[in-house]
């Protein structure tokens, strides 16, 4: 568990991505879904999951506002709890217009 999002990017994100480069997800796969995680860290006093299907880019445009200490998400409902998105100013920056992010609270 990680004390924030910056932290989590900076212990597990930034190591994948070294080690796999030209990887688009944090599981290295190109599809299919996943309910494994990679990681967990606090944000808004929850803990959120992060799923190892989620794309780098996404967590990359969240990283570079976070580290300037900008809020990069938005909460959105789920059928059993919340998820995390980017906000909409930095969703236009994704060279993909799906979400690709996958970070859910269920307490």
């Amino acid at each position: 568990m990680y004390d924030s999002f910056v932290e989590f990017m900076i212990a597990v994100v930034l190591p994948l991505r070294a080690a796999n480069p030209d990887a688009i997800r944090l599981d290295g796969a190109l599809s299919g879904g996943s309910r494994n995680s990679v990681g967990r860290f606090l944000h808004d006093g929850r803990e959120w999951v992060v799923h190892e299907d989620t794309h780098f880019e996404p967590l990359q445009i969240a990283f570079q506002s976070a580290r300037v200490g900008s809020n990069p998400f938005v909460e959105e409902a789920t059928d059993r709890g919340l998820c995390l998105s980017l906000r909409s100013d930095l969703r236009a920056t994704q060279t993909s217009p799906h979400k690709y992010m996958y970070i859910y609270s269920w307490k």
